[in-house]
C-alpha cells in the first residue's frame, strides 16, 4: 500500500466538492488524506479520515460515491469525515470505470478491491468492531448492497441512500441490519422500480427481502414521523436483523441532510432536510454493534 503523506490540497476536487455541497457542521472534520492501495496489479485510489490521536478506533465506515462522481464529491455530498472525531476509520473509494464526469462502480473489478481495502484498513486500525459500515449514493449504495448480500461477515450495517437493492431471499447466510432513505420524486432510481437489471424492483420490495433475508418479520411497523417523512420498521429496533426505510415524501435523488446548489436541484430534485442521513447511518451502525 501507497500512502500519500498529506491532506488534499486547495484547488483539489475534494475543495471544490465541499464548496458545491458542504454546509460545515457542528464538528470539525478530520484530516482527510489520499491514499492508494494495489490489488491485481492496479493502483486504487480512495479519501481517509482516521481518529485523531486519543481515539479509540470504534469502526470501519466506507462511503462510496454514486455513478458519474468520485469520493471527493461523495466526501463534500455527505461530510461523512466528520465522523472520524467519535472513533469512525471513514474510507471514500473511487471505481476506476470511467462514466460521464466521473466513475461508474463494477461489482466484478471491484469487490475485490473493497475486499481488500477492508482487510486493509482493519489491520491498520484495529478497530474494536471488525464488520464495517457499508454506506452509499446511488450507485454506490446498490454496490454496498450488493457486496453485503455476498459477503455478510465483512459487514456490520449497510446505509443505502437512494439506491438501496438486494438479491433474491433466501439470502446472505447471516442477518446484515440495513438502513435505506429514499425520495418518492426520485427520477433517477424512482421508489415505484424500473424496467432494467440496473433498478428493477421497488424500493418497498427491495427492503422486504433484506427483511425476509434477515428473517425478521416482513410487515413493518409503519410510522408517520411528519407529514413528509415516514418510517418503515423490519423486525426490533436495534435487532440483529433490522431493517428500516426512511421515506421522504417529494424528495428527489439526494442524500438526506445535505445541500445542493439551484441549478443541481433542477436536475436531481428536492432534498429532505428532517433528517441526516449521515449521522443516521452511523448511530444505526453503532446500535447494532456489541457494546454499542
Amino acid at each position: 500500500m501507497t500512502v500519500a503523506g498529506a491532506p488534499d490540497a486547495p484547488g483539489q476536487p475534494d475543495r471544490a466538492g465541499r464548496r458545491w455541497f458542504g454546509r460545515g457542521g457542528g464538528r470539525r472534520p478530520a484530516p482527510v488524506i489520499r491514499r492508494t492501495l494495489a490489488v491485481a496489479g492496479v493502483q486504487r485510489s480512495y479519501l481517509l479520515a482516521a481518529p485523531p490521536p486519543g481515539v479509540q478506533p470504534v469502526g470501519i465506515v466506507l462511503c462510496l460515491h454514486g455513478s458519474m462522481s468520485v469520493a471527493s464529491r461523495q466526501r463534500g455530498l455527505t461530510r461523512m469525515d466528520r465522523l472520524a472525531v467519535d472513533g469512525a476509520v471513514v474510507a471514500f473509494p473511487q471505481a476506476i470505470r470511467p462514466l460521464g464526469r466521473g466513475f461508474a462502480w463494477d461489482h466484478a473489478v471491484d469487490l475485490p478491491y473493497l475486499v481488500a481495502l477492508l482487510a486493509s484498513l482493519t489491520a491498520e486500525f484495529g478497530p474494536k468492531v471488525s464488520r464495517a459500515c457499508l454506506s452509499g449514493m446511488s450507485g454506490g449504495a446498490r454496490q454496498s448492497c450488493q457486496l453485503a448480500w455476498e459477503r455478510p461477515d465483512l459487514v456490520g450495517a449497510v446505509g443505502a441512500v437512494a439506491g438501496v437493492r438486494s438479491g433474491v431471499p433466501p439470502g446472505p447466510g447471516m442477518p446484515v441490519p440495513v438502513v435505506a432513505f429514499h425520495g418518492t420524486d426520485d427520477r433517477i432510481n424512482p421508489y415505484a422500480g424500473g424496467h432494467d437489471a440496473r433498478w428493477d424492483i421497488s424500493v418497498p420490495e427491495a427492503v422486504t427481502n433484506w427483511a425476509r433475508a434477515n428473517q425478521v418479520a416482513d410487515r413493518p411497523a409503519e410510522e408517520s414521523v411528519t407529514p413528509t417523512l415516514a418510517r418503515w420498521t423490519f423486525g426490533d429496533v436495534g435487532g440483529p436483523g433490522e431493517v428500516t426505510l426512511w421515506t421522504s415524501q417529494g424528495a428527489g435523488h439526494t442524500w438526506p441532510g445535505g445541500y445542493l446548489p439551484l441549478i443541481a436541484r433542477g436536475v436531481l430534485g428536492r432534498t429532505s432536510t428532517e433528517i441526516d442521513a449521515t449521522d443516521t447511518i452511523w448511530r444505526f451502525y453503532r446500535q447494532h454493534q456489541p457494546g454499542g
